[in-house]
């Protein structure tokens, strides 16, 4: 087994810079609105993720995936919500299918909006928000084990509790005192309840969950006003990083050390307008098992470039993916169910005044012995945060789970199998069938 790893080890390092990205393909130029947010999500239930992009006027569509790289045209899902500027997903309700939460930017009449999918009719959470509202996510911030939601607005952050059904209560104020830009949900201090990092008049903030339903005092980060952050495990140590925009064209990197503090790690060029969904995403694209960094830029005609992260959560070299289009929002997410993230895409050729809802594969090899494209093993979901279901064409004689590292941490002979009590990170995931053995990726969240 030892040369199993050691094999696996000298793959990742020989394909670390191997991504390889096909040409864009155009799903749909039928529109006049342009598109504020694009996202992955299955809607339908089918194992593969389609498409839901949010328009600047009051629709929300969904491309259904068809499987081979193909979807249907445009379906509406909603046109009653005047501005949707921003939708996170998750499952409200507990029935395993993935809901949709908007964030409705409408001025003086913003709202937060559940979209749930049993049958996909809007319900108003919270109406009358003043200023705007640019961020809702799911969040289970009472850690119950409901999905609860966190609510950013121009004045105020605000909370929303899940009684268990997906019927959430009044507007509980969690903050306020200050404009407030933009943030970000995570668990940043390993307690196993959802923080914030937040963009606001302040300047870049963190603030804890004191598990009582409320947040600690802020920890500053630092001074500037931005409109933007994000955070994700930059160097697989299992603890969530921050991302947020310096002065142009510079974002800061910031390492979490434990506890919910941070550290400035690098600061990179990622010439990003300083907006607050600008067309910049953190996946993992080549083979390497790191999340790299995918973005398009404003000092070169809005271009998709990518750069490849060293390991230790340095953003190396730029490299170009494509000049021919120009892009404006994108998202990172497997959509063929080969192990690599593809890039979906929304760009405005000003020029032609033309707008493109698109798709890029991805056509790396994924990790293992063989080329998952041509592999019959299907892992989902993945991310995953307990089970993890296991389907293969052949007949599975074994599953194997290894760290980042190398080292062997569980062994399996069910297709279902429970990862709740492994940290969080990347770990390989070796399938053995009656003919083959199969190795891919998977992540734990």
């Amino acid at each position: 087994m030892k040369s199993f790893i050691s094999f696996i080890s000298l793959l990742l390092l020989s394909n670390a810079s191997s991504a390889q990205f096909g040409a864009p393909v155009i799903i749909d130029s039928n529109y006049s609105a342009q598109i504020r947010n694009i996202i992955a999500v299955d809607i339908d239930n089918d194992g593969l993720k389609d498409i839901v992009a949010s328009h600047q006027t009051d629709t929300i569509k969904w491309y259904k995936n068809f499987g081979n790289n193909t979807f249907s045209a445009p379906v509406v899902l909603t046109s009653t919500i005047a501005k949707p500027f921003f939708i996170d997903t998750g499952d409200a309700d507990n029935d395993s299918k993935t809901d949709l939460l908007v964030a409705n930017n409408n001025s003086n009449n913003s709202q937060v909006v559940l979209i749930n999918n049993n049958g996909l009719i809007p319900t108003i959470i919270d109406s009358g928000i003043d200023l705007g509202t640019y961020r809702a996510y799911f969040s289970d911030f009472d850690n119950d084990g409901d999905e609860d939601i966190v609510a950013c607005s121009d004045l105020m952050i605000t909370l929303y509790l899940n009684n268990g059904a997906g019927v959430f209560g009044n507007r509980i104020i969690l903050l306020n005192g200050a404009e407030f830009y933009n943030m970000t949900v995570a668990d940043f201090n390993g307690d196993n309840f959802p923080d914030i990092g937040l963009c606001s008049s302040d300047g870049i903030e963190v603030l804890l969950n004191d598990t009582s339903g409320g947040l600690t005092a802020p920890n500053l980060l630092d001074l500037k006003l931005t409109g933007f952050i994000t955070n994700a495990d930059i160097d697989n140590d299992a603890q969530k990083d921050l991302i947020f925009p310096n002065s142009s064209p510079h974002y800061d990197v910031y390492k979490n050390t434990g506890g919910g503090t941070f550290i400035l790690n690098q600061t990179v060029a990622f010439y990003q307008p300083n907006i607050q969904n600008p067309p910049f995403a953190i996946g993992n694209v080549n083979a390497d098992a790191f999340r790299d960094a995918v973005y398009s830029s404003i000092n070169n005609n809005r271009s998709l470039y990518w750069r490849e992260n060293d390991g230790a959560g340095n953003f190396q070299n730029e490299q170009l993916i494509d000049s021919t289009e120009m892009y404006d929002a994108i998202f990172l997410a497997d959509m063929d169910n080969d192990g690599d993230n593809d890039i979906l895409w929304y760009g405005f050729d000003f020029n032609a005044g033309q707008k493109k809802t698109g798709f890029i594969e991805n056509n790396t090899f994924t990790l293992g012995v063989e080329n998952i494209k041509t592999s019959p093993v299907r892992i989902y979901p993945n991310p995953a945060s307990t089970l993890l279901n296991i389907e293969c064409q052949e007949k599975i004689t074994g599953i194997e789970i290894y760290s980042a590292k190398g080292d062997k941490v569980a062994r399996y002979n069910t297709s279902i199998i429970d990862i709740s009590n492994l940290a969080k990170g990347s770990y390989l995931l070796n399938v053995t069938t009656n003919k083959n053995t199969f190795t891919t990726e998977f992540v734990k969240e």
